[in-house]
């Protein structure tokens, strides 16, 4: 006698299946619960040998999506309302908060590098930032430069339209680029768009979230460090979950301000940007004479008054500290900022680049400590450099500043 053939599962179990599973149903035990069935029918299901569901069983299944969809919409229309508010939910990772900040800056403030984590993370230091953002940056130009990135990736076809998106900014400030990029990514009419917005300032990321709003279909604001953290965000974001891709940003030259960028490369992008996901960096550009770069002039002996932007870079600089003080009681340090140039050591590991080291000096003590990297590169050899972990370069945006000098570059790669 011939062997039977197993049989086909039926396209309104599958459907079933499918439609619970996108809804949060991933267990057997809730399905089972959802349909009011056993455990065990569910087997049966699954391998065709149950071609047809009772009228009873297909009742209480419609019952059960029934009430998980309206239980989305309720929780979307709650969101909604308090957007419309004023309010703002945010989620915090394990050691990324303020007061976790405050703790690892006690800890480490004798230490010769502290990181540009600290410079921004409370208000005093986010009003700081947006006031260097404000004077005299030529934050209009770098605008500029990333709408024309965003729709040279739209037009070539590099952000695939058939895919829902996570946008994950790391470091993204106020988000002013971030909301652009979303805008114009949103118009492909992709199946979903999420924005997630890293960073360890919560003034910053409110304005951010702000920013966004309006342009996703989902923001995702996460107080966390991405560069020492557990990097919990990353469950949390729809790509975890569902099919689509990644679009990792970091714009602003943050890229050129952490501590390591093979560390970062090797160990946390390789956590976050998976095969085939894109990478978009925004960096400072190495120009061919030292000196003609803006930060120079900071690594020359005080001459006349500060410009707004250097003045801003000061306070900027020694705010963390000055704050650490003032809450320790103790009497402010005679202490000076001092940039400095850096190049073919460990903090340029990308081929051609240089660094303005920015550290406090303080005088008493006799002793020096880091504040900030400030790297630029020759986009050419980062894009080489790139393509040594795994990724192809997809596309180089040079973008003038408003003296018509071409001061930085955007570079998208895909990873392999």
């Amino acid at each position: 006698m011939a062997k039977k053939a197993p049989a086909h599962r039926s396209q309104l179990v599958d459907l079933v299946l499918h439609t619970a599973a996108l809804l949060g149903v991933d267990s057997d035990r809730e399905l089972a619960a959802l349909a009011g069935v056993s455990v065990d029918n569910l087997d049966n299901w699954k391998s065709g040998a149950t071609q047809e569901l009772k009228v009873q069983t297909l009742a209480a299944i419609k019952d059960g999506l029934a009430r998980r969809v309206q239980a989305l919409k309720e929780a979307a229309r709650e969101v909604d309302a308090a957007h419309d508010a004023g309010l703002l939910a945010l989620e915090i990772e394990e050691g990324s908060g303020p007061a976790a900040l405050q703790r690892q800056f006690h800890d480490r403030v004798t230490y010769d590098y502290l990181g540009h984590r600290f410079l921004y993370f409370d208000s005093q230091g986010a009003l700081a930032w947006e006031n260097l953002m404000r004077a005299g940056y030529d934050q209009g130009c770098w605008l500029a430069g990333v709408e024309v990135c965003a729709k040279k990736l739209v037009d070539d076809g590099v952000i695939d339209k058939r895919r829902g998106l996570d946008l994950v900014s790391l470091g993204p400030g106020e988000a002013a680029k971030e909301a652009l990029i979303a805008a114009r990514v949103a118009a492909l009419g992709l199946p979903w768009l999420a924005v997630a917005l890293v960073d360890v300032s919560i003034p910053l990321l409110v304005s951010g979230a702000k920013a966004c709003r309006k342009k996703a279909s989902q923001v995702l604001p996460f107080c966390a460090d991405f560069e020492e953290g557990p990097l919990a965000f990353l469950s949390r974001l729809p790509t975890a979950h569902h099919d689509g891709a990644r679009l990792i940003v970091m714009l602003g030259n943050v890229f050129g301000n952490v501590r390591d960028e093979e560390t970062l490369v090797t160990e946390r992008l390789a956590a976050m940007v998976r095969p085939n996901d894109l990478l978009w960096l925004e960096v400072a550009l190495r120009l061919e004479r030292v000196e003609d770069d803006p930060l120079f002039r900071m690594t020359l002996p005080a001459q006349g008054e500060l410009t707004a932007p250097e003045a801003n870079r000061r306070l900027l600089l020694e705010g963390p500290y000055r704050r650490w003080e003032a809450a320790q009681g103790r009497r402010p340090s005679a202490m000076h900022t001092r940039v400095w140039v850096r190049e073919n050591d460990e903090t340029c590991r990308v081929p051609g680049s240089l660094n303005f080291c920015h550290d406090l000096v303080f005088e008493e003590q006799r002793r020096a400590c880091t504040m900030l990297y400030s790297r630029r590169y020759d986009v050419a050899a980062l894009g080489r450099w790139l393509e040594g972990f795994g990724y192809v370069v997809e596309a180089v945006v040079p973008v003038p500043d408003s003296q018509k000098r071409t001061r930085v570059a955007h570079l998208v790669a895909r990873r392999r």
